[in-house]
């Protein structure tokens, strides 16, 4: 919406996003045009640019639904604690199926068939060794 995009808010909101590497080595950068629907680029890519998008408009309100569900365990990770700057002052929804994404939330709520079966921190749930503790668990015997 701004009539002028700010050029050194889109390479800050790139680096949180962990995407300028990627956008700087594109022959014309930050100019570059991309397909509709992101066509031409990956998943993880175009997530790691509509991250960035969030963060140049800096909304109070952030809802990510699934939002690094493509990306490598690295990125999520560099791109997590990227935001945690961000996320200072503003409400964020995330909704996640990799826990990982969710561990340092103020409050994690979890859900069983669409009703809440727990609410609390990462540490109150673990020690509960509820869903969530199943949930963990599971996660990391498998590796993700």
């Amino acid at each position: 919406s701004d009539d002028e995009p700010d050029i050194e808010r889109i390479r800050h909101a790139a680096r949180v996003a962990n995407i300028a590497d990627y956008i700087e080595a594109l022959p014309l950068a930050y100019n570059t045009m991309i397909g509709q629907d992101g066509q031409g680029i990956s998943q993880g890519q175009r997530q790691r640019i509509l991250i960035a998008r969030v963060v140049y408009k800096n909304p109070m309100f952030v809802f990510l639904d699934e939002a690094t569900n493509a990306l490598d365990a690295n990125n999520e990770r560099d791109i997590t604690e990227n935001l945690s700057e961000f996320y200072k002052g503003k409400t964020v929804v995330v909704v996640a199926h990799r826990l990982s994404t969710v561990r340092d939330a103020d409050q994690i709520v979890v859900l069983d068939e669409g009703k809440i079966v727990e609410v609390g921190t990462h540490e109150e749930l673990t020690t509960k060794r509820g869903k969530y503790f199943a949930l963990v668990k599971n996660q990391l015997e498998l590796g993700n």
